[in-house]
């Protein structure tokens, strides 16, 4: 049979050996675990298996693991439950749980931040911490911060009357999370309010929770930190085992953290994490400034520059100034002039990727053509053409105004029945109302306050109320202040 031949799929893809191990597991481990099937070395049948495949048995084994994890916990806490009632010897399902058999396997101790998250919903955690920590686990193979262990700090075993108050879960109003105890929850909602109440005494900077304000000294001021753990690929060095860890995966590209809703793999939990807010929606990082949440903390510092009109990047070419470094390098690429974006369909070249996003779209879409009677291309004729006929299919049941584009209703929907009166006037005896704060402010400007312009041209100091009234006078007065590039 053909090596590359897959064991699972018997596609033609297989790179993999059945026998090689990902965290001292083989492969063929796990398939026996999911199905009833033998596999040996050398029996004469394929010893691959596909990339695609690979992915497919983590799932199925972290699953199947899952499972087990949370069967042998709930009749632990079910048998712990009798004990209390004065049943011990009641049958729990076909077999007796004895504590003495609530042994588990090293190779699922990970596997117990899951099964926290999932017995949060229904157990206290006092008593969750306590049943946890008989099962034999140490603080290293939790992912419990140190406020929730100091919340579920597990009871003196010698303490008979023990009347610990019974209190569950606290839920994030925000945005839903789970949190074990109050001061958790106090340092979850500093990831909403930006709140860093630990200051490093050293260079003042400040940090969310003590353990990363720890951190930073430890990294940055302390004299007595040794780079104890060396790479013996490269030659970088690391104070902590952990960082070298994550770091030979760069070397070996092993990502074992998979994506359980489309089975991508990461080389560390955190990515993993931020990548699956792209499926479950979930935004916990908000702006302090508009309220718009994102999925992750450096999409927020970047939005912030909405809201500011500081320009700190400069290009040396033309002094245009812009907000990020991003846009300034996209900016450069006008100077360079090299026309890197292809379009596959013509072969026209474009210096900007959104110019040749737009140019398929305006030339190679379905819906795109060449109008006869204006000649020019358009990414959807056929709405162009209504232009030119007079025709306005589209109309509104309000009003019975027509229009030639359903996006034209849908804003005269909007503008004239929907949210016509949502922004009304504050000044006495004006009882204006419109539908955006940007006509408001408009507006205000003009009728109540005619001698404040808040946008002036930088040219002859001549002021405007709005910015594209400012923007378009530019164009018009100001068209030798800056030239047009001609690409």
């Amino acid at each position: 049979m053909e090596k590359a031949l897959c064991r699972v799929c018997l596609s033609k893809t297989a790179i993999k050996s059945l026998f090689d191990a990902v965290d001292e597991i083989q492969y063929c481990a796990k398939l026996k675990k999911c199905v009833k099937i033998e596999i040996h070395e050398n029996d004469g049948l394929p010893d691959c298996i596909c990339e695609c495949c690979v992915n497919e048995l983590n799932l199925a084994y972290d699953f199947v693991t899952r499972c087990e994890i949370s069967d042998k916990t709930l009749r632990y806490l079910k048998y712990q439950d009798s004990k209390e009632d004065g049943s011990k010897d009641q049958c729990i399902g076909e077999n007796q749980c004895q504590e003495s058999e609530i042994v588990f396997d090293l190779e699922i101790k990970e596997e117990l931040d899951v099964k926290c998250d999932e017995l949060l919903q229904n157990y206290d955690t006092d008593i969750l911490y306590a049943d946890i920590s008989k099962l034999g686990y140490s603080d290293e193979d939790t992912s419990i911060t140190k406020g929730d262990k100091k919340s579920m700090r597990k009871p003196k075993r010698n303490q008979k009357n023990d009347k610990r108050t019974k209190t569950g879960p606290l839920r994030c109003e925000l945005c839903g999370q789970l949190t074990m105890s109050q001061s958790a929850l106090e340092t979850h909602m500093r990831t909403h309010t930006g709140e860093k109440p630990f200051v490093c005494d050293t260079c003042q900077a400040q940090f969310r929770t003590k353990g990363s304000l720890k951190r930073h000294f430890e990294a940055k001021h302390s004299d007595k930190r040794e780079r104890k753990f060396t790479c013996e690929t490269c030659g970088s060095s690391f104070y902590r085992k952990n960082d070298i860890i994550i770091h030979i995966r760069l070397h070996t590209n092993e990502k074992p953290y998979v994506c359980p809703y489309c089975s991508k793999s990461f080389s560390q939990i955190a990515s993993l994490t931020r990548h699956k807010r792209v499926h479950t929606g979930e935004k916990p990082f908000s702006c302090p400034i508009c309220g718009k949440r994102f999925n992750d903390r450096n999409l927020v510092k970047k939005h912030q520059s909405v809201h500011s009109d500081e320009r700190k990047f400069t290009c040396h070419l033309c002094n245009k100034s812009v907000k990020s470094r991003t846009t300034l390098n996209t900016h450069m690429s006008v100077h360079s002039n090299e026309k890197c974006n292809i379009c596959s369909f013509c072969g026209m070249a474009f210096t900007m990727k959104g110019n040749l996003t737009s140019h398929i779209r305006r030339a190679h879409s379905e819906k795109s053509g060449h109008c006869s009677i204006c000649f020019k291309s358009y990414s959807d004729i056929e709405a162009h053409m209504r232009k030119h006929t007079g025709e306005k299919p589209f109309l509104c049941k309000l009003c019975e105004k027509s229009f030639a584009a359903q996006r034209s209703l849908s804003h005269h929907m909007v503008f004239k029945h929907k949210n016509a009166t949502k922004f009304k006037c504050a000044i006495p005896d004006c009882t204006k109302a419109f539908p955006t704060a940007k006509m408001l402010e408009y507006h205000l400007f003009k009728h109540h306050n005619k001698n404040d312009t808040p946008y002036i041209c930088q040219h002859c100091s001549r002021g405007f109320y709005r910015p594209s009234d400012l923007t378009r006078h530019q164009k018009v007065c100001h068209l030798d202040a800056h030239p047009k590039i001609i690409l």
